[in-house]
């Protein structure tokens, strides 16, 4: 079963090295626009600012990728950003790290270090979240099941997204791809063949852990 790392929420740190101030702010859950969006917002949150580099990995898969030295020596700025991107494993995550210049010019090796550090310390500072590819199962079962699925489903790794009462009880659940068969062979066994199951098409990326 496929899993993912991505940032969850905003995260900002601050570094200052021989006079100059890096800023590094850190987003996740992005997709190519939003991405984009982020970027631009950070700039205009610091207009002034010598530079505003960045990098991005801005899929699931990690094949859709951007990064910019603006105006830094290049690859000095935002190779090495996503450089820590990718070695923590990370997808849909955009990090920029902003650069006052202090008046001390730090070399190409200087600047490396400079903002791959100020990256790696966003990322220490933020929350990661690591998350399973899933299906949505739906499930269709009367009251009685209902109330032995509820004690069942506390015991997995399964979402219950919200249920509809009526005659009978009608939701989806996430599930763990690799579970999923398991899953309706147990709900089968639960409810003695009364309940009804349907595995949607879709798949997703989901933090289920409890």
């Amino acid at each position: 079963m496929k899993t993912i790392k991505v940032v969850s929420g905003e995260y900002r740190i601050e570094n200052e090295i021989k006079r100059s101030r890096f800023i590094a702010t850190a987003k996740g859950e992005l997709d190519q626009d939003e991405a984009e969006a982020f970027v631009k917002s950070i700039k205009k949150k610091y207009p002034d600012a010598t530079h505003n580099c960045y990098a991005y990995v801005a899929d699931e898969l990690g094949n859709v990728t951007r990064f910019s030295d603006d105006g830094e020596p290049s690859g000095t700025a935002g190779q090495p950003i996503l450089d820590v991107i990718r070695k923590q494993g990370l997808v849909k995550t955009a990090i920029v790290v902003t650069r006052y210049f202090g008046g001390v010019k730090l070399g190409a090796g200087g600047l490396v270090g400079a903002y791959s550090g100020a990256a790696a310390d966003v990322l220490i500072a933020s929350k990661i979240l690591e998350k399973k590819e899933c299906k949505r199962v739906r499930v269709k079962t009367d009251y009685s099941t209902f109330s032995s699925l509820e004690k069942f489903l506390f015991k997995t790794e399964c979402k219950p997204l919200g249920f509809e009462y009526g005659d009978d009880v009608i939701g989806e659940i996430i599930v763990p791809t690799d579970g999923v068969e398991s899953f309706v062979e147990s709900l089968k066994e639960l409810s003695s063949g009364r309940a009804e199951t349907q595995i949607l098409d879709a798949t997703s990326f989901e933090a289920i852990n409890r």
